[in-house]
């Protein structure tokens, strides 16, 4: 096995199960990529990662104690992650990457196929000792490999392929009645947004038959959907033709009412306050729009924009609901692009509640990075 050395101080983070390790963190480095002991400055033994040269996460702790990275280790791991979402029924985040102690890689099971991102060079290596565990425990009849943009920034160049089995031609999808049934080709870019299940349960359970409801970034119009079988107005907003085609088939095959829109969201809602519509419910739930903290200004900026349009539209005593999947936007970020956009269009508005994401996508409180959704429930309340 390689080894690996920390510099002095560095190894308080890995005492605290920090699992990320940078290159310029290690006193000495193997050589060559592959597992390697992990020591502390004076020699203690921390843990066994996988040491990647080529990357500025040089070292992904995998263990936290001294011992193989093999099938039985994998295995255990992956028998832990199905225990924690028992009870959460077939689609799920099965594996949470870092946050379930296998750094680089995530899977979602939609009943008997997983969807499998492979997010590092160390994960990818690793395949042979947990493809088999993970087929085992699972039972899953297929596993589609997909594609992701933290595999290609790694230099990890990946296509889509089955991993074993035939995946199907569609991701189907059961969530509390509504079935939706998504084209592979459209589910392995944008799969199906697991981790927002609990929020349309919120807030569907808010919505009555008087509302008027609007869905931007909707994809396959889960919010709308949900808002339509309240008998309530409903209007999904995305930029996808085929995200909003999905959406229509499964209205129709409920016999639910849902209108569509498809554009560019800040040009629709735009185009929304020119043509004086107004909502009582709005659902704002963008794509990762900062994936580096050098994005950070440029999507605040947009998010102002966003709400200062929204805000427009909205009625008195109406709710905007605000998600963010980016990690580097936090909760103040949001709160002050709402406060901007307050403030352009003489709105009060009361936070009336702060959400995160579900349990099968665990937040660890010793790995920041972990906690990426966010979403704020905002009550327009004017004096």
């Amino acid at each position: 096995m390689l080894r690996a050395v920390l510099k002095p101080g560095k190894e308080r983070k890995v005492k605290n199960f920090y699992p990320t390790v940078f290159a310029d963190e290690l006193a000495e480095a193997p050589k060559a990529a592959g597992v390697a002991r992990v020591l502390a400055a004076g020699g203690e033994p921390l843990g066994v990662g996988y040491y990647d040269p080529t990357a500025r996460a040089a070292l992904r702790v995998y263990r936290f104690d001294d011992g193989p990275l093999d099938a039985p280790f994998f295995r255990h791991r992956i028998e832990q992650a199905a225990r924690r979402r028992a009870g959460l029924g077939p689609y799920h985040r099965l594996l949470h990457a870092e946050a379930d102690g296998l750094p680089g890689l995530v899977v979602d099971r939609f009943g008997d196929l997983l969807l499998v991102q492979v997010r590092t060079r160390g994960a990818w290596a690793l395949q042979e000792r947990w493809l088999d565990p993970l087929r085992e425990v699972t039972g899953a009849q297929s596993a589609l490999l997909v594609p992701t943009g933290h595999a290609a920034k790694e230099g990890l160049a990946l296509k889509r392929a089955p991993l074993w089995g035939a995946p199907p031609e569609q991701l189907v999808v059961e969530e509390d009645g509504l079935v939706f049934a998504i084209p592979l080709d459209l589910a392995q870019t944008k799969g199906y947004y697991l981790d927002q299940r609990e929020n349309r349960r919120r807030f569907e359970a808010g919505v009555g038959p008087e509302d008027r409801v609007l869905d931007v970034f909707a994809y396959v119009g889960a919010f709308a959907l949900r808002a339509a079988r309240r008998g309530a107005y409903a209007l999904a907003v995305d930029q996808d033709l085929a995200a909003l085609a999905v959406a229509d088939r499964t209205a129709r095959a409920l016999g639910l009412a849902l209108d569509l829109r498809q554009g560019e969201a800040l040009s629709v809602l735009t185009q929304l306050v020119d043509e004086k519509r107004r909502f009582n419910r709005v659902v704002l739930d963008p794509p990762a729009l900062a994936k580096s903290p050098r994005d950070v200004p440029r999507a605040k900026r947009y998010l102002v924009a966003l709400l200062a349009r929204t805000f427009q539209l909205i009625e008195p005593d109406g709710e905007v609901w605000l998600s963010s999947c980016s990690y580097y936007l936090k909760e103040t970020d949001l709160l002050e692009a709402a406060r901007r956009a307050g403030a352009d269009t003489g709105t009060r508005f009361a936070v009336r509640a702060v959400f995160h994401q579900p349990p099968d996508h665990p937040w660890i409180a010793q790995i920041p990075e972990t906690l990426y959704l966010k979403t704020l429930v905002l009550g327009v309340q004017p004096l």
